[in-house]
């Protein structure tokens, strides 16, 4: 059975969980806290991030862009043809634009300064001498977040779903970062409309349940968070 090395409000580690889910691949996970640099995990990956697979013969592989064309490429039915980057070339590469604007501009911007100032923070406390967060990097993250908001949902209006006609890595990628958002109540749905009702779909995925039972020590979700309908 396949190792998943992850963190549960890790949006990377979330979108391995969902692809080996919608694949239908029975795997198990290992929580791993990257901030203990633990000797163990710094010897499978000496860049100690996440996240990270041990595959049924051993096989280490890191990196999300990595594991996610490892997943497709071993776990394709052939028979179904089913795949999560898929059509044309052109299609392919729309959805492989849309998971870089995701896992680079929008992380970059919003959710990893977000986790930095209120997860990661939070749980380095022994360890950083300034631990409080810096509210006000995390209120400029959730006002960036507008833009993307905008933008996805400009998406959503023309497309049925985010990279085109067809469940795609690139709604994976989305609802990846976005869920941890959610989890921190940091997703003003009211305002989104149609990003909430895209993110209700994704939600109610089977794929989709065992993030939505997800508990950090220290936080609380929203009410909301674990249901598929809001």
């Amino acid at each position: 059975m396949i190792k998943l090395f992850h963190f549960p409000i890790c949006p990377f580690s979330r979108r391995v969980r969902l692809s080996l889910c919608e694949m239908n691949v029975a795997f198990s996970m290992i929580n791993e806290n990257i901030w203990d640099e633990r000797r163990e995990f710094l010897a499978l990956n000496p860049a100690g991030t996440l996240p990270l697979i041990i595959d049924e013969d051993d096989n280490i592989i890191i990196n999300t862009y990595a594991i996610i064309e490892y997943i497709e490429e071993k776990f394709k039915d052939d028979n179904t043809n089913l795949s999560y980057i898929s059509g044309d070339i052109y299609q392919k590469a729309e959805i492989r634009r849309l998971i870089d604007w995701f896992d680079n501009k929008f992380h970059r911007e919003v959710t990893k300064v977000i986790i930095r100032e209120l997860i990661d923070k939070y749980y380095q406390k022994d360890e950083l001498d300034n631990t409080s967060p810096n509210m006000e990097l995390v209120r400029l993250a959730q006002e960036n977040s507008s833009y993307h908001f905008d933008y996805i949902s400009h998406l959503i209006n023309s497309r049925r779903w985010i990279g085109g006609d067809a469940l795609s890595q690139a709604d994976f990628a989305a609802a990846a970062h976005i869920s941890c958002l959610d989890y921190l109540g940091k997703v003003d749905w009211d305002r989104w409309v149609t990003l909430k009702n895209w993110y209700a779909r994704i939600k109610s995925r089977p794929s989709f349940s065992p993030i939505l039972e997800d508990n950090i020590a220290g936080f609380r979700p929203p009410a909301y968070y674990s249901n598929p309908d809001f």
